[in-house]
């Protein structure tokens, strides 16, 4: 879990002093980093697993022969769930969880003081600029000032333009601080995340959550994350009203979401860079949907920052449904897991309002499926060889019957 949100940062070392890191090889590194879990995983497949995996698999293939053209993305942004969730449910549980969260914040923030404090020495060793470029993820003719910094696009606020919190700029700058993650949204990510894991907590563990929240605030602080100072205080609102049953109310927030973008993108038309601006966009967007995209099946659609389109148009809407139902469906066996998922469901709902791919990120999605699989408690059996054969073929003849 902890090379789950530093890979980039290996990749980048590798790009400043050994050779030129290609985006292919980012890809690359990404499904060693889940190869590395099949020893664990295999022996805890059951066949319903394999059938269920299978579905998903099937559904994304549907739509690549449907769109006539091959699409990696799609398969890879299912398969970081499978198996990092699988991962969680069998292999670790809230302790571990506890372990390798505070693990990767650890790594987290020795590298966030090595580059607040060091920034020039920091940038001679991860030239975040030039790796960003060598990837695709960078065009230099769009962030010029950027260059003499190293830094990536985001990495510090423009000319002009202060910290959010205006009071800090005189200790921190405009400098955004990234750490592992090499750029300051992901780190804002990562700030949700530790915040929904630490709320998620009972009342018996006040201390562990708050802990677990006061780093998130101070990730959020370092890296100047206006999503997550909006995402944290409603985070915060939603632990103390929702209890019970009405832990499934985030199920419907995507359709709330969906239907303000719709009212938004019909009734404004002066936008502005702004969140608003984004919303807006977002929903004309929307509007414009013909049937192939609702269906997922036009090659062309690229959505970087609408989540809501991006997720229709790369699974169709009944696809993008039924992958938002089949986490609501998860076994967790009690309000602990109940917070988390609906926790959770919130970051998701409103990370979609503002970008088209950050929900799929390896760097925090890995650790979030982690962290939700460690709350079923219910692990497979670990089987001997030879016994997986054996129970898929009472399951298919289950099934037959």
């Amino acid at each position: 879990m902890v090379l789950s949100i530093s890979y980039m940062a290996w990749l980048c070392l590798v790009h400043t002093h050994l050779f030129a890191v290609p985006r292919p090889l980012v890809g690359v590194a990404e499904l060693a980093i889940m190869v590395a879990s099949l020893p664990l995983l295999l022996p805890r497949i059951p066949p319903g697993v394999v059938v269920a995996g299978a579905l998903v698999l099937g559904l994304v293939a549907l739509l690549t022969l449907l769109r006539g053209s091959v699409d990696p993305k799609s398969f890879r942004d299912l398969l970081i769930p499978v198996v990092f969730y699988w991962l969680g449910r069998n292999v670790g549980d809230p302790a571990i969880a506890d372990r390798a969260l505070a693990g990767a914040l650890g790594v987290f923030f020795s590298l966030a003081a090595f580059e607040l404090f060091a920034l020039r020495t920091y940038t001679s060793v991860f030239d975040i600029y030039s790796y960003y470029i060598s990837i695709g993820n960078m065009d230099p003719a769009s962030s010029p000032w950027m260059q003499d910094t190293r830094l990536q696009m985001n990495g510090m606020r423009p000319p002009g333009m202060g910290r959010t919190l205006s009071f800090l700029e005189g200790v921190l700058g405009r400098h955004r601080v990234s750490s592992v993650y090499l750029e300051p949204v992901s780190a804002g990510n990562l700030a949700a995340i530790v915040a929904a894991w630490g709320l998620a907590k009972g009342g018996e563990e006040w201390r562990r959550m708050v802990g677990f929240v006061a780093a998130a605030v101070l990730i959020v602080i370092l890296a100047d994350s206006r999503f997550g100072m909006a995402i944290i205080p409603l985070l915060i609102a939603a632990r103390l009203l929702l209890h019970g049953g009405s832990l499934y109310l985030p199920y419907l927030l995507p359709l709330l979401v969906g239907v303000l973008l719709l009212v938004l993108g019909a009734t404004v038309n002066e936008v502005g860079d702004d969140f608003i601006g984004r919303l807006v966009i977002s929903g004309q967007e929307l509007l414009g949907f013909d049937v192939t995209r609702v269906l997922g099946v036009d090659p062309t659609a690229w959505f970087a920052d609408m989540g809501y389109a991006q997720v229709v148009s790369q699974f169709s809407l009944l696809g993008g449904l039924a992958l938002w139902t089949a986490f609501w469906a998860l076994p967790l066996p009690d309000e602990r897991g109940g917070r988390l998922r609906a926790l959770v469901a919130i970051y998701m709902a409103l990370i979609l309002c503002v970008s088209g791919t950050s929900l799929f990120a390896f760097k925090s999605a890995a650790l979030m499926w982690f962290l939700v699989g460690c709350l079923v408690l219910d692990p497979a059996p670990q089987l001997r060889p030879g016994e997986a054969g054996q129970q898929f073929g009472r399951y298919q003849g289950g099934m037959a019957a």
